[in-house]
This record gives C-alpha cells, sequence and structure tokens, in this order.
C-alpha cells in the first residue's frame, strides 16, 4: 500500500474504512469505465434506501438538522456577553453565572449517551423531534425567567440535554446518507454551523442587551427555534436503514462488487446480481413510502436490539486508537473555544478594558465575518478533501484510504498553536495606561474559531470514513469527552485565569495543543 499508509500484518484482514474507489481494469463492473467514482457504500435496490434519495432532499435533510444544532449552540452562547449584567441583577459570583453556560455541556454531554443507545432501537427521527422540542420549551423558559436562579439554572441545564442528542447523531446521519466520496464538504457545513453562528450571535445580542435588555435575545431565539422545529417535523425523515450486508462495501470484503455513479447526484448503476450474494435485486425492492409516510414519528423500531450490549459498544470505543486521536487533536480546540467563549467576560468586562455587552459582542466580530468567509474557504477545502481522495486513490491502486483526509490538520499547528499563544499575550498587554485593539483581539479570536472548524471537520470526517460500521458509538463517544472537557474547561478555565494570568494560561494551552496535533504524524 502506498503514500506512506501502513499494510495490515495479515493479509486476510479486513482494514476499516479501505474500499474501492475507483473502477480500473480489475474489476468487472457492465456499464462503467475506468477512473470512474465507485458509489461507496452501495446503494440497495430498496427505494426507502437514503443513499439513493435525490440530492436536495439529503441536503435539506442535513439544513434541519443543523438548524437545530444551531439554535441550541446559540441558546448556549447568548450569555457570553452579558454574563457582567446577569452578575449584576442576580448578585452572585461571576463564577456561578458561569455555570449557567458550563452546565449545559455536562448536560449535552449525558444525553448524547442515551440518545446514541435509543437511536439503535427507535431510529433518530423520534429523537430529533422530542430534542427539538426541548430546545423549543427550554428556550421561552429562558426567556421569561425572573431572578430566580434556580429555576434559569434548571431550563438551561435542561437545554444541553436537547442538543446534545442532535451532537451525538447527525454526523452518523451524514454517513446514513452520503457516499464517502460526499461526506467531506457536509461535514464541515456541519462543523460551520456548529461553530458559525454562535459567533454572529454575540455581536448582535450584545447591543440587543444594552438597547432592550438580555432577555429579549431568547425571545428572539424562540423565533428561529421554531423554524428549526417545523423542519425537523416537515423535512427530515428517518436516516437509519439496515441494507444487506453485501451493499456495505466500506464495511465488508473488498471482493464485493461495486455499484458506479459517473457523479454527484447521478443515477447509480446496479448489477442485477450481486457477487458472493443470492439476494436479488427483485427480492429486496420495496414500495417507496409517500411523503406523509416518512413524516410518522416512529419508522423504524428494531425489537431486537439489546440496549445494554449498544451501551458497552459505546464506551469500548475508547480502545479504538482513531476515537483517541480525533478526540485529542479535534474535540479538544473545541473545548478551549467554548471555555474562552465562557470567560471571555470574565476577561474584558473588569478594568483595565471595562468592555460593556456591545463591547464584548465587538470580540466576535472578526470570527463570526470570517466564519462567513470560512463556509466559502472550508466548503472549498472540504471539496479539495474529497477530490485529493480520489487523486490519492488514482495513485494507490484504486483504493480509498480515511487517511486521505489528514493533511488538514495541519491547520491546527499553523494557525491554531499562534491564535492561542498570541491571543493569551495580547491580551495581557491591556494597563490602565494601555489600550489594546478590539479588532486584534477579535483577529486573534478567529484563528482560534477558524482551527476549531478544520480540526473538527477533518476529525469527524476521518472517523466516520474510519469506522462507519460504528459510527454512532463512535460520533457520541467524541462528543459525549469533548462535552465533558468543554464543561471541564469552561467551569476551570476562569479560576485558572485568575491563578496564573491570560499570557501564561494560554501560553500552557498553546503548548499542549501543539503536541496533540503532532500525534497525526506516524
Amino acid at each position: 500500500m502506498g503514500l506512506g499508509i501502513l499494510e495490515p500484518s495479515s493479509n486476510t484482514r479486513r482494514v476499516p474504512g479501505t474500499a474501492k474507489l475507483l473502477n480500473d481494469e480489475k474489476l468487472d463492473i457492465p456499464g462503467s469505465r475506468p477512473g470512474e467514482i465507485v458509489l461507496v457504500p452501495q446503494p440497495s435496490t430498496d427505494t426507502n434506501d437514503p443513499l439513493t434519495w435525490p440530492t436536495w432532499k439529503k441536503d435539506l435533510a442535513l439544513l434541519s438538522m443543523t438548524m437545530s444544532i444551531t439554535v441550541g449552540g446559540i441558546q448556549d452562547s447568548l450569555l457570553s456577553t452579558v454574563n457582567g449584567v446577569v452578575q449584576t441583577q442576580f448578585q452572585l459570583p461571576i463564577l456561578k453565572i458561569e455555570n449557567l453556560s458550563s452546565y449545559p455541556l455536562l448536560a449535552s454531554g449525558v444525553a448524547c449517551v442515551f440518545a446514541s443507545v435509543l437511536a439503535r432501537v427507535v431510529g433518530k427521527r423520534p429523537i430529533y423531534i422530542f430534542s427539538t422540542t426541548i430546545l423549543l420549551v427550554t428556550v421561552i423558559w429562558s426567556a421569561a425567567i425572573g431572578t430566580d436562579y434556580d429555576s434559569f439554572f434548571a431550563a438551561r441545564f435542561i437545554s444541553g440535554l436537547g442538543l446534545g442528542a442532535y451532537e451525538a447523531l447527525v454526523l452518523s446521519s451524514i454517513g446514513d446518507m452520503y457516499f464517502v466520496h460526499q461526506r467531506g464538504k457536509r461535514v464541515a457545513f456541519l462543523n460551520i454551523m456548529s461553530l458559525g453562528p454562535i459567533n454572529l450571535a454575540p455581536v448582535l445580542s450584545g447591543y440587543v442587551a444594552d438597547t432592550y435588555g438580555w432577555r429579549t435575545n431568547f425571545w428572539i431565539l424562540t423565533a428561529f427555534t421554531a423554524v428549526g422545529w417545523l423542519l425537523i417535523i416537515f423535512a427530515c425523515p428517518e436516516t437509519r436503514f439496515v441494507r444487506p450486508a453485501v451493499f456495505e462495501t466500506d464495511l465488508a470484503g473488498e471482493d464485493r462488487l461495486p455499484i458506479v455513479g459517473a457523479e454527484e447526484g447521478g443515477k447509480p448503476v446496479a448489477a442485477e446480481e450481486l457477487e458472493d450474494s443470492s439476494v436479488k435485486t427483485s427480492q429486496i425492492q420495496k414500495l417507496k413510502k409517500t411523503y406523509w409516510q416518512e413524516l410518522k414519528p416512529y419508522t423504524y423500531i428494531d425489537r431486537r436490539s439489546n440496549p445494554l450490549s449498544h451501551l458497552l459498544r459505546l464506551f469500548a470505543c475508547a480502545l479504538y486508537p482513531a476515537v483517541i486521536w480525533s478526540f485529542l487533536v479535534g474535540s479538544t480546540y473545541s473545548g478551549w473555544f467554548s471555555g474562552l467563549s465562557i470567560t471571555i467576560a470574565q476577561i474584558f468586562s473588569p478594568p483595565p478594558n471595562s468592555y460593556t455587552p456591545t463591547q464584548l459582542g465587538h470580540l466576535n466580530t472578526f470570527p463570526a465575518v470570517g466564519a462567513l468567509l470560512a463556509f466559502l474557504i472550508l466548503a472549498l477545502l472540504a471539496l479539495l478533501a474529497d477530490r485529493t481522495a480520489t487523486f490519492f486513490a488514482r495513485r494507490n491502486n484504486s483504493i480509498y484510504e480515511p487517511e486521505f483526509r489528514l493533511y488538514l490538520i495541519a491547520f491546527g499547528l499553523f494557525v491554531g498553536v499562534p491564535g492561542l499563544a498570541l491571543f493569551g499575550y495580547y491580551a495581557a498587554l491591556a494597563t490602565p495606561e494601555r489600550e489594546i485593539s478590539w479588532v486584534l483581539v477579535s483577529f486573534l479570536y478567529g484563528m482560534i474559531i477558524f482551527t476549531t472548524v478544520t480540526q473538527q471537520s477533518t476529525s469527524f470526517a476521518y472517523l466516520l470514513d474510519a469506522h462507519r460500521d460504528i459510527s454512532i458509538e463512535t460520533a457520541v463517544f467524541v462528543v459525549m469527552v469533548r462535552n465533558f472537557f468543554s464543561f471541564a474547561a469552561g467551569k476551570f478555565l476562569g479560576p485558572w485565569l485568575l491563578r496564573e494570568g491570560t499570557a501564561r494560561t494560554f501560553y500552557t494551552i498553546a503548548g499542549l495543543q501543539a503536541a496533540l496535533v503532532l500525534t497525526t504524524v506516524p
């Protein structure tokens, strides 16, 4: 095997994620030409298979899921610019006010576990519906709250339960709906929608809080959450689908007969009889469900599933090197970003900066604009990731390897590490006699956000390709540990900053991230 990728120790050993991506002269595929992209996994001839959905239907379903992730994430970030104001109204220590943003992350981590187990039994659609309903109820609850801290804390914590299910399941839904060569840009879109609007919201919420009061932000978000709820109800069918194992060419052996499509959105060419299988296409065709049948809350129930077995499989993911690597390289950046967004008011609200909520919102200007630009940049990079996967496959005997995506991890070393270190250095320069530029602070903040998106997109796409047969468990485990780490970062970064100062704290974080990114090098 070329391109620096190691061969398995045994010739009979199946390497997860390795699949024939391009047709060559060694494959006898009727109606196909050498060099065409082999659809991995193969779509079954069941018309209800999500792989056979039109591209617009897949993308609309993905948009519906990401809409709920977006409003859930924004709900968590709305307090980042107003923690000082909320502290004054509730007359509580700043660290306790920060708990309103950190504990939802803990709740999300817990929700991941239960959502993943239930998804194996009842499918993903009922969990999506229930979770978005939680987000809608809790945003109204938060908007209507008075000065009862305990009630406000309960609303915030429960909102994390609603968000956690999406964080656990959407990545595997991408695997349900899209072929290998289509996933990179969708994973990037998922991460951009998870992080981009979260940075745009504080820019606006700071001004709204100064002008109309901080609770108004929650009322505005209620309208967008209601739209997300309607999208889930009417535009997101069940994506979980069990197809015969012979079609799972990225899970089964390499001797399965591929189905070929010339380009994305094109109709695949199906074989009449699949090699090494007695299943005929005529035997597995089923009537296509109507639109209204697809809207049923429960369209998938697996009565043979053992929830305890799925729970044990989830925690067994800790034994997979790829899962551990994905957390260390991708999710730790997300954790530090979450911790920084929670403590940003602690850094810049007190003297010598004395920023108001509007000014704190300005610090998110560059990350917000950068996120919009990053949508184009990362879409290009994601497209490049998918194209380079094809490029490398042509030079690797037409074999696709998940490792073909990993070159994008370099952003973590050359953008993220300098961003973290320089942010800490520059923020520490502020004195009563010396005012620092919020534009430069915002720029450095944007470097951290940009890196978070690229690291998560690349590591998640790699994990999805390498272990798609347990994509729910691996995604859930990484998201669960990431949220626990984000909770710890939000909980303990504040005291760490008070004890060590901004510069030393972020120097340490930058050094740690540099070491973690270098673990990608074999």
